[in-house]
């Protein structure tokens, strides 16, 4: 009998340690694909087109994970990686003689619905994993800001991995760089302008009416002190460059950060002990994360009780 239970114990532990390795490897393989490749939000396409080997083992790894074996933030950061590596990995089957994602889909299909990335073995849809899984089964608002559609408009992509154990921090940090950046939202002739992703995912903001206070509680100073001069806090929406980001855009203070983790986030950072249905509220247990109202959880718990609504991009 006691060996029995050694002999489980020392499965258990093997198990674990093996589902760290598998981690690691893939956020090692995808951090340095990404440092190679990314800088200031632009995507090296040329450079990528001579290192498909190594993209293509980074996709590999990537999807032999195991999304449901994973801790909570974990999971998320894994959907989030998926998602912008197989953003590039589309642009890359169209490559050169591409200027925009739009003309990656087929002619009865968008781009964002063509099943084509593998992942802990199901075949999804960049769709899918946007709208299907994490606006549905983690709603937070904040995701808007650490995807990326490989547009000039789109949040600027990081040259680094997304990592659960400091998940919390660097959704707080993308989300505050891209709103603080005057293509995210600025005050402009009285009136507020916003991305146009606020628009097409109005809901995910609290709606049209609930846009000044999201982009308040993120906004610095002076940025703030804008929004609470406005008579009319309605806002309006930005036109959206679609057009491929292999060429510096127009995010300018949100690119500050973009190549190193955020502010905060490193060797100082508390361990994260969120178990793996823990939610994501402050990371490790260290209180809820700053951009949040009160009370608000900023992802959901799996149960799906955030709309799947696909608002189709023009």
């Amino acid at each position: 009998m006691f060996k029995m239970v050694m002999l489980a114990i020392l499965l258990l532990l093997f198990a674990g340690f093996a589902n760290d390795a598998q981690s690691s490897g893939y956020l090692d393989h995808y951090g340095a694909f990404l440092a190679a490749h990314v800088r200031g939000g632009v995507v090296n396409y040329a450079g990528i087109k001579a290192d498909m080997a190594r993209l293509d083992a980074t996709l590999a790894l990537m999807a032999a994970e195991n999304p449901e074996a994973l801790a909570r933030p974990d999971r998320v950061a894994l959907y989030i990686n998926a998602y912008n590596l197989w953003t590039i990995r589309l642009i890359m089957d169209h490559w050169p003689g591409i200027s925009s994602i739009k003309e990656a889909g087929g002619f009865l299909a968008s781009p964002w619905k063509r099943s084509f990335v593998r992942l802990g073995g199901r075949k999804l849809s960049l769709d899918d994993i946007e709208h299907g899984i994490l606006r549905r089964q983690y709603p937070d608002p904040r995701l808007h800001f650490v995807l990326n559609c490989a547009s000039k408009s789109c949040p600027p992509l990081l040259s680094v991995p997304y990592r659960g154990e400091v998940l919390d921090a660097m959704l707080d940090a993308r989300t505050r760089a891209c709103l603080n950046d005057p293509v995210g939202a600025r005050v402009d002739g009285g009136r507020l302008r916003l991305l146009r992703i606020f628009d097409w995912y109005a809901e995910d903001f609290g709606g049209r009416d609930g846009q000044w206070g999201f982009v308040r509680r993120f906004a610095g100073p002076a940025l703030g002190a804008a929004l609470d001069a406005l008579a009319d806090r309605r806002p309006v929406y930005d036109d959206y460059d679609w057009s491929l980001n292999d060429a510096p855009g127009p995010w300018t203070s949100a690119l500050v950060g973009a190549d190193a983790p955020p502010s905060g986030v490193g060797a100082d950072t508390p361990p994260s002990d969120v178990g793996k249905d823990a939610p994501l509220v402050g990371v490790g247990g260290y209180g809820p994360p700053s951009g949040l109202a009160p009370g608000q959880q900023p992802l959901g718990n799996g149960a799906g009780s955030a709309p799947a609504a696909r608002p189709e991009r023009p």
